[in-house]
């Protein structure tokens, strides 16, 4: 077998450079191939994270938005609360002095017409509750007596009594006989007694007497829940504006007027 030696054989300088370049340019292949097929894999991971976690943002928004939707369907389905001012109330500032607030606005001196009627409207509500009767108290009832035995005595015969005789009572003449009278009513006393509503009633009736309009029988009544109720023969009306004849209504709302001017305190 024939051997070479190296000592003697040359190869070419260029042949050697061309050939560790050569493998130098395969090892870089090697190496660009390796890095981009890694740099794939983490895109792809990346990628799939990325679209689980836009998944789970988008059934997040869902469920939001459908939790909002059932928000707005309970709220327009619950009644809706509206905030309005109180009617009247009593308002101390200091402790000493009180005001009054009407239609969520305070009441100062002097008073409008207007003002003036609507008071009287709300005063009015009251006045069932004031005129009713009070409740008498209950009396406490005595808890039950406890009887004690006691000995029982020896007996003995004890005398029949006889019954006695009455008296023979005498009639007394009817000239004698005490004839108790009512004892009589200051008018202005009860025309106190009288209700808002009764006592305006009783100005109107005193203003169409002897007119056109004694002959309908005009009246005014109470209601159930403390207001006023024009009653026209066998007709009736919940207000005065629903009374059809003007006459009826001027001489109503001049009763009124007298009522206040006359009865009512600073008018």
């Amino acid at each position: 077998m024939p051997q070479v030696d190296f000592a003697t054989t040359t190869i070419s300088t260029i042949l050697l450079w061309g050939l560790g370049l050569l493998v130098f340019l395969i090892g870089g292949l090697l190496g660009y191939f390796n890095m981009n097929m890694d740099s794939r894999k983490k895109l792809e991971t990346a990628d799939q994270k990325i679209e689980a976690a836009r998944a789970e943002a988008d059934r997040r928004i869902a469920e939001a938005q459908k939790k909002l939707e059932e928000a707005k369907a309970l709220s327009a389905q619950a009644p809706q609360v509206v905030n309005e001012p109180s009617l009247l109330r009593l308002k101390s500032n200091d402790g000493l002095r009180v005001q009054i607030e009407m239609d969520g606005q305070m009441l100062n001196a002097p008073l409008t017409p207007e003002r003036r009627k609507r008071l009287i409207e709300l005063i009015n509500h009251v006045r069932p509750w004031l005129e009713a009767p009070t409740a008498a108290p209950q009396a406490a009832t005595p808890p039950p007596a406890v009887s004690t035995p006691l000995a029982t005595p020896p007996t003995r015969q004890e005398p029949v009594p006889v019954p006695a005789v009455p008296p023979t009572v005498k009639p007394v003449p009817a000239a004698l006989t005490v004839n108790p009278q009512k004892p009589k009513t200051d008018p202005e006393v009860e025309f106190k007694l009288l209700s808002m509503v009764k006592q305006i009633d009783f100005v109107l009736q005193k203003r169409i007497a002897g007119t056109p309009l004694e002959s309908m029988s005009i009246h005014l009544n109470d209601t159930l829940h403390g207001g006023l109720e024009v009653q026209i023969g066998t007709q009736k009306f919940e207000t005065i504006d629903d009374v059809p004849d003007a006459n009826v209504r001027t001489a109503i709302r001049a009763a009124i007027a007298e009522w206040e001017q006359k009865y009512v305190p600073g008018a």
